[in-house]
């Protein structure tokens, strides 16, 4: 009829990740709408969630001293910024998958994008950069803000596998130990966490609140 758009010509010119990403943020239920403008902009959160990861995994290197290794250095005593952030993370995966439980795939994939865009790009990966800049590469405050990174990469990456594969085996090649699998889809889905503090999660979203209101002023 003229009023379709290729898969093909989707894939030449964005490649196959940003049509499987539309894919997953499609409200199936109603009448589905594409075009190469809503094409653009899942690109555009297809970018964000690229630079993310890219972000996170170049702040998993300690210079000399190698790759941080997560067995060896986290640390196991966090800050409570580092906690909510945290606890987020396990509230997003718990939400992540009951969506796609009762096959709400674009509510799933909706939760993932909120966490990266609010709770990492504008929040906390912005006020990490003076941490993992100034302070030596072994200090404690360091180690705790990789060790959040890494829980938080160890497990998009997982999440995010399903929906967009090619770039998720990208990230696995610079993010995996020696020992680990040879592909992200050789890993396993998280598990949803019995447990979450709601307590903590409250006062994560008062700091927020607060933060907002300073910024303003």
């Amino acid at each position: 009829l003229g009023n379709g758009v290729a898969p093909q010509d989707v894939i030449k010119q964005y490649g196959a990740d940003i049509l499987r990403l539309w894919v997953g943020t499609v409200a199936y239920q109603s009448d589905v709408k594409i075009s190469m403008d809503l094409i653009k902009q899942v690109a555009e959160s297809y970018r964000k969630i690229r630079n993310t990861f890219k972000f996170m995994l170049g702040n998993l290197s300690d210079g000399s001293l190698g790759k941080f290794n997560y067995a060896k250095d986290k640390a196991n005593e966090l800050s409570l910024i580092d906690k909510f952030v945290v606890e987020k993370l396990h509230l997003v995966v718990n939400n992540f998958i009951e969506c796609f439980d009762n096959y709400d795939f674009a509510g799933g994939v909706n939760e993932i994008m909120n966490f990266m865009s609010n709770d990492l790009s504008s929040f906390y990966l912005d006020l990490a950069k003076d941490i993992l800049y100034c302070e030596e590469f072994d200090s404690l405050r360091r180690r705790q803000v990789q060790t959040v990174i890494y829980e938080v990469c160890d497990t998009l990456l997982r999440l995010l596998t399903p929906i967009i594969p090619f770039t998720m085996d990208e990230v696995y090649d610079f993010f995996k130990d020696e020992n680990g699998a040879l592909s992200s889809q050789l890993l396993d889905m998280p598990s949803k966490y019995e447990n979450i503090d709601e307590e903590l999660l409250n006062q994560y979203s008062k700091v927020l609140a607060l933060r907002s209101d300073v910024l303003k002023a």
